[in-house]
């Protein structure tokens, strides 16, 4: 065997354990899950073992993540080209941070094996991009056309329908790490750092 295909297979090798572990799901589960006995997902996970594109596909399904991925060939979990965004951190401007921020948070949404998870965030990310865009429409930055509903009749509704979500959320399980690092500072930080603040000084410090 090269040099490249060893290469290659001891990748993913190390990203298939990764993402099992990752999961907090034993040898034994995985490997009844995806079909295959335990001693060859051992040696799949060893880099002992080549295994077949079906299998390949069958584990990106799996760990929803993509195949390129599993094989190393690309940093995304979903797919989704992130090079643009690679030099933003969390000193820059504020709408840059944001946009890094809500970026790296779309993108663990986007790898979620929890369906339920994912669809609250989908709909809370939905119903606060709406608020938003009343704002704007308020301050004359969007045609109010836009809308159905009156304008500070639909702010209210959807701050209604964002507090039942946040009710919602009490049902919602944490089953699974990201694998993400987060030990470095990063626009996320940023996002959390200044949602604190505005809750403290609007509620407690004022």
């Amino acid at each position: 065997m090269d040099t490249e295909k060893t290469e290659k297979l001891s990748k993913f090798a190390e990203i298939l354990s990764q993402l099992r572990k990752e999961r907090g799901i034993s040898q034994k589960k995985a490997a009844s899950d995806l079909g295959i006995s335990q001693a060859l997902l051992s040696h799949y996970e060893k880099g002992i073992r080549e295994c077949g594109l079906d299998f390949v596909i069958k584990c990106s399904e799996y760990y929803g993540v993509t195949a390129d991925y599993l094989l190393g060939i690309s940093e995304s979990r979903n797919g989704v080209d992130t090079s643009y965004l690679s030099g933003l951190t969390y000193d820059e401007t504020a709408g840059n941070t944001l946009i890094a921020g809500t970026k790296f948070l779309l993108d663990v949404i986007a790898t979620a094996k929890d369906e339920d998870a994912a669809n609250y965030i989908y709909d809370y990310y939905t119903l606060c991009a709406y608020r938003i865009a009343l704002t704007l429409a308020k301050t004359g930055m969007l045609p109010t056309e836009l809308f159905k509903l009156d304008l500070t009749l639909g702010k209210e509704l959807a701050s209604a329908a964002i507090a039942v979500e946040d009710a919602r959320f009490v049902f919602i399980e944490d089953k699974s790490r990201t694998g993400t690092d987060l030990a470095e500072r990063t626009a996320l930080h940023k996002i959390i750092e200044k949602a604190e603040e505005q809750i403290l000084s609007s509620f407690f410090m004022s």
